[in-house]
């Protein structure tokens, strides 16, 4: 019998101290999860809202979905290991070698990321409320979360493993033994998180996701060296069934301990951080539905600011729109891990010209870099969505637009001053003249920081709006627009360089878009015309009163 079955009996004497009200709610055999589990099988069941048809057909579109692209991929996958593995240069030789170790140091680390965000044990609201209340053991809901999340580490490290490996040119079972390597490295980090998150511990979580993500972009710049003739590095290939088998023998041994170690813990996880890992993946799935990027962001951005909690203020400098600039100055001082990925977009460039890529290089560095840049413009994102904010400051909105992209601005230009000796021919046989180098890296930088400009100041879809009629049915225009916005700016800006034009094109581009981004104020133009429409009607309505 569970405890809901139990009267509450107010003549049942009661220990001192004990709470009145559930004196009488303890039943001889209290509900065990798997009935808990049960009942709410049976609460779905019967409030299903699709009947045994429509998820017939569901199924079989899926299924013949993921046959059409697991074909598509199987087809690349084939024509790239019979073309990879007939090449014997020392480039192929080097990405054979350390391809997979890039691929595997990297899945760890997503996975150690991914883990230390979502939990990676959670739980959802409702479960929060009613299910982790009950007379039951917490380790025993939980326990088979954990395992299916080690599943799907283990799943999806194997494929990426042996994905890039095959894509390598590598024999059938290297192929196989660095795919399970990696799906249990992926598997051994999400217990490892897990069983920090039952200690309530999350800094060496951090800080091994780092570690990996270092080892990745080691392996992969060393990759780049050899292609380009910067280093003299020779792989040993012929070992690398014995390396993947190893690798996998080391995290099979590190997923048992923390296995057992996660198990053990897992009624340890208070109920808050197991709350607040379901509500951010309910967030993010929102936003994902409505494919409103710039959404997720403000909501993993948000749940980092509540993770540390409070932080030491400190005074600002200067008057007028220099304590604008000041504060984004200090925000970057205090997290400065965005100049890390704009430091590493800078390998962009100078990979693109030693593989040869010249004539595409503007292209890829501009989007890297716009990736790179928008971590830097929250003070623009809070100042954009928050037009309250902005009205309250005796400024005009361009004005508080350009003093905090300032800062954003001068890391771009610091940006493009490294990333000339790329442009002008570092590592190939192709070189430019001074002045043009210049001009290519100044359009290229500028067309990242504007891609990032114009994602960060996108403003969300409207679905209260006009829609338009589609396929998967009324879609608003906002949300096909927004899936573009930023990277038209960077195609825009460069295309020129890329039909082989002069670069003093992609500059008068630049300089149209940033007068149309950072000074032409849509908002209060549509304002200011309502404001002229009402008064014209007003005069209007007078003039008809006087005759």
């Amino acid at each position: 019998m569970s405890t809901a079955d139990v009267p509450y009996d107010a003549s049942t004497p009661q220990s001192a101290g004990e709470h009145p009200q559930r004196a009488g709610l303890v039943a001889d055999q209290p509900a065990t999860a798997k009935e808990l589990k049960a009942m709410i099988k049976d609460w779905r069941t019967g409030r299903a809202t699709r009947s045994l048809g429509e998820a017939i057909s569901d199924g079989y579109i899926a299924v013949f979905g993921f046959a059409l692209v697991g074909a598509m991929i199987a087809n690349v996958v084939v024509q790239a290991q019979g073309t990879v593995s007939q090449c014997s240069s020392a480039a192929c030789g080097s990405a054979r070698g350390l391809l997979p170790w890039a691929a595997f140091a990297i899945t760890v680390a997503a996975a150690l990321v991914l883990s230390r965000l979502f939990g990676p044990v959670l739980a959802s609201a409702a479960e929060g409320f009613w299910l982790l209340d009950a007379p039951v053991q917490r380790s025993r809901i939980l326990a088979p979360r954990l395992i299916g999340m080690m599943v799907a580490g283990l799943v999806f490290g194997g494929a990426i493993g042996a994905l890039i490996a095959a894509l390598t040119g590598t024999p059938g079972m290297e192929i196989l033994a660095w795919g399970v390597g990696t799906g249990l490295a992926a598997a051994a980090a999400i217990s490892f998180a897990a069983a920090e998150q039952g200690a309530e511990r999350h800094l060496l979580t951090r800080l091994l996701g780092y570690l990996f993500g270092l080892i990745g972009l080691a392996a992969l710049l060393a990759v780049i060296a050899v292609a380009a003739g910067w280093i003299d590095f020779v792989v040993n290939n012929r070992r690398g069934i014995e390396i993947g088998l190893t690798v996998g023998a080391a995290a099979l041994l590190v997923l048992i301990i923390t296995a057992t170690l996660a198990r053990a813990r897992l009624g340890r996880i208070r109920r808050a951080r197991l709350m607040s890992g379901g509500a951010l993946v309910s967030g993010i799935s929102g936003a994902f539905f409505a494919l409103d990027f710039g959404l997720i962001r403000d909501i993993v951005v948000d749940r980092r600011a509540m993770e540390i909690g409070h932080v030491k203020p400190k005074k600002g400098r200067g008057t007028g729109l220099q304590p604008l600039i000041w504060r984004e100055a200090q925000r970057l001082i205090r997290s400065p891990q965005p100049l890390l990925w704009v430091a590493l977009s800078l390998v962009v460039p100078y990979a693109a010209d030693a593989l040869g890529m010249g004539p595409v290089m503007p292209i890829f560095a501009a989007l890297v870099l716009f990736g790179a840049l928008v971590p830097m413009l929250n003070g623009l994102r809070v100042l954009t969505r928050t037009s309250g904010l902005a009205r309250c400051m005796p400024f005009a909105t361009k004005a508080v637009k350009r003093a905090v992209v300032a800062v954003p601005a001068v890391i771009m230009l610091i940006w493009v001053a490294l990333a000339v000796p790329a442009f002008l021919g570092f590592g190939s046989a192709q070189h430019q003249p001074i002045g043009t180098a210049i001009e290519m890296a100044l359009a290229t930088g500028a067309a990242g920081f504007l891609g990032a400009v114009r994602w960060t100041t996108g403003k969300p879809p409207n679905f209260g709006g006009p829609a338009m009629a589609s396929q998967f049915g009324a879609i608003p225009p906002g949300l096909i627009f927004g899936m573009i916005r930023g990277f038209d700016m960077c195609l825009v800006i460069t295309a020129p360089m890329l039909l082989g034009l002069s670069p003093m094109i992609s500059l008068v581009l630049a300089v149209i878009v940033a007068l149309v981004l950072l000074t032409l104020d849509f908002d209060a133009l549509k304002s200011q015309a309502e404001e002229q429409q009402k008064a014209v009607n007003a005069e209007k309505a007078r003039r008809n009163a006087a005759r």
